[in-house]
């Protein structure tokens, strides 16, 4: 366990991310990880521009020994580079030149080391001027014989070769350095990635939903704003809709699971999410018109009272509605219009009602439900959110069930808790749940395998195959229901709640 920034206790279980996470969490934050790696590389090249050019000068002194012993040098040469750039030498040669630099800045040019297998010793620095480059590595080299002498009491050095005067500056690596700025601008721009991730407490796992919940997966709906022309998803209606017509394998998935965890007749089903916005009406609008297509009659009531969707979603308007019909101000016949779609009856929410829980909590909503449940081979309820208010789980006691819909990088984790107390307390059978709004860079879904839906690919599958359309729309649809059922736990007729 540990800490976050608000003071809540962490489960390292929710913070565990595998190498697969890693990379899609890079490919869905490529930007930010560009961003610093284009910064970084800005500062390498500014640096690049602003160097001095640098000029470096070299002699060589020499070891004389009898009976050389390299490796004794070697150890000794870390005391001699520091004798070279010791105070003493660089003080010196600053008075005597006239330097306009702190004698520090001059021991940070200087350089010493050996030649391997020689009794050889090169001593280098580095400045902006040849001549001058020249004449301070030359002096430095004599300061150091005799700054040796005074201290080890050696006369075993002299100058073999003394600096020349550098015709050609030194070469500097641009491309290196530029290449260094622009890795460590990566390396900081994906540990940024990832930890954003690793600390982003709204629900992204399957597996994590389902912990919370308490219930299963039954089906993924992919964020349609993301993968198609916003002309074609104007309306929440799109099972119906030509130019969408391989999502509705999602919407297929969905029908397909309920029908098989419940399998009885005449079912009342009610569609809820935790907060406002997750996709509820329009799932639950488009699978009362999948069952609608598929031969049932069916009706859909929308019983989100404070604020009606329905007449949006099927674009039509109704002068009654569920409030009109609880308030006993229109008969049950009269909020009901006929045909939206073929099998498909709808009755609005009506006029926008702010106190609206007492108008459920009256016994004649379920003398309604009774009633259509006798008329209709399936009724959908929609509920407004569980987080905004109690509606929802007082007209859950009238349904056989509860399909709750999760809209992925959306809901915290504290609001799915708060929805499930809520629908535990008033004894909702939930069927299960829906991941709305899932993008294809979306990561890690449990032992469901990556649901990673290329519906691009699908996509271009019927625009590729018009001539023989219907029927691979249905063999498509049958193998994707059939490959992620098989990856299911439900059993037919099981009553897992």
């Amino acid at each position: 366990m540990g800490i976050d920034s608000k003071g809540l206790k962490i489960d390292s279980k929710e913070l565990k991310i595998d190498v697969v996470d890693i990379a899609f969490i890079l490919k869905g934050r490529w930007k930010v990880i560009l961003f610093f790696a284009l910064i970084f590389s800005v500062f390498g090249i500014r640096k690049v521009s602003k160097a001095p050019i640098l000029y470096s000068a070299q002699a060589t002194l020499m070891i004389r020994s009898n009976g050389f012993d390299e490796s004794k040098n070697l150890e000794n040469m870390a005391t001699l580079l520091e004798i070279a750039k010791s105070k003493t030498i660089t003080q010196r040669v600053v008075q005597k030149y006239g330097l306009h630099i702190s004698p520090g800045a001059l021991a940070s040019g200087i350089a010493i080391y050996p030649v391997r297998g020689t009794e050889f010793i090169k001593l280098t620095y580095t400045g902006a001027e040849p001549a001058l480059t020249a004449a301070v590595a030359n002096e430095v080299a004599i300061e150091f014989i005799k700054r040796v002498e005074e201290i080890l009491n050696r006369s075993n050095l002299k100058i073999l070769e003394p600096a020349e005067i550098p015709r050609f500056p030194k070469s500097v690596n641009k491309i290196k350095i530029i290449a260094i700025y622009s890795i460590i601008g990566l390396g900081i721009g994906i540990f940024l990635a990832v930890a954003l991730e690793l600390f982003n407490r709204k629900l992204r796992r399957s597996e994590e939903m389902e912990r919370v919940l308490g219930t299963e997966v039954i089906g993924v709906v992919p964020d349609l704003k993301k993968f198609y022309p916003k002309e074609s998803v104007k309306r929440d209606i799109f099972f119906d809709n030509d130019s969408l017509k391989e999502v509705r394998e999602s919407i297929r998935l969905i029908r397909t699971n309920i029908n098989f965890i419940d399998m009885k007749k005449n079912k009342v089903i009610l569609f809820s999410s935790s907060i406002p916005k997750e996709g509820k009406t329009t799932i639950a609008s488009n699978y009362a018109l999948s069952e609608a297509i598929a031969g049932k009659k069916v009706i859909i009531l929308d019983c989100d009272v404070k604020r009606p969707r329905l007449d949006k979603s099927y674009g039509i308007q109704s002068q009654y509605g569920m409030a009109d019909l609880l308030k006993n101000e229109a008969t049950l016949d009269e909020v009901i219009i006929k045909s939206v779609r073929k099998n498909l009856d709808v009755i609005m929410g009506g006029k926008s009602e702010e106190n609206t829980t007492e108008l459920f909590l009256n016994s004649k909503l379920e003398d309604i439900v009774e009633e259509l449940r006798k008329r209709y081979d399936l009724v959908v309820i929609d509920t407004p959110p569980l987080a905004v208010g109690t509606d929802g789980a007082i007209i859950s006691k009238f349904a056989d069930g509860v399909v709750f819909i999760v809209s992925y990088d959306q809901v915290h984790k504290a609001e799915l808790e708060f929805s499930k107390k809520i629908l535990e307390t008033a004894k909702s059978r939930v069927y299960g749940l829906v991941i709305n709004k899932v993008s294809n860079e979306g990561y890690a879904y449990g032992e469901y395998g990556y649901y990673s839906y290329n519906y691009s690919y699908y996509k271009n599958y019927y625009e590729g195959e018009e001539g023989k359309n219907e029927k691979s729309n249905n063999n498509v649809g049958i193998a994707i229901i059939n490959n992620i059922l098989s990856r299911t736990r439900f059993r037919r007729g099981s009553k897992k709640s």
